[in-house]
């Protein structure tokens, strides 16, 4: 499991786009919605009262992603886990994806659309699966700090030719 905290982003579209076409992008979308798409729990009974006795791991993916040219949307899916274990022992998992929608201009060039969209999707979402861990974690009884805030670097936007002199 990777560290969500310090995760580089590698979610770039192979084809790039330039720092203006994804600025525009990033300036005229609009979110549309955020959605639980499906979620899994699972805890060892023998796991209550060992709480700091864990060592906690978080992750992130994106499912998948796409432009839908037809309604001038990027829509994604984006994937969270959180699972302590004691020793070499799972005592609890919590796996969620969750649907991220936005609208973006029609202008907006696929490449730069998909880019925001992963980009700032995992942010959309990840304080929802922060705010359901919590509540599980509370149902369940577990004694767990809450999970930490993520960071990621920007996309590297596609290089341009040097003028030729």
């Amino acid at each position: 499991m990777g560290d969500i905290t310090t995760e580089v982003s590698q979610d770039a579209p192979k084809s790039g786009f330039s720092g203006e076409e994804y600025n525009h992008v990033a300036r005229n979308s609009e979110l549309e919605a955020i959605k639980l798409l499906s979620n899994k729990f699972s805890v060892e009974p023998g796991f209550i009262g060992m709480s700091d006795q864990l060592k906690l791991s978080y992750g992130r993916k994106i499912v998948a992603c796409q432009f839908m040219e037809d309604d001038h949307a990027a829509v994604a899916i984006f994937r969270y886990h959180v699972e302590g274990k004691h020793l070499r022992k799972k005592m609890f998992s919590l796996v969620a994806e969750y649907g991220v929608s936005y609208s973006v201009p029609i202008d907006g060039t696929e490449a730069a659309a998909v880019g925001f969209c992963k980009n700032v999707g995992k942010f959309a979402a990840y304080p929802y699966f922060r705010a359901l861990a919590a509540h599980i974690f509370a149902e369940a009884g577990l004694n767990l700090p809450p999970l930490p805030a993520i960071a990621s670097t920007a996309h590297i936007q596609r290089k341009t030719k040097e003028p030729e002199n």
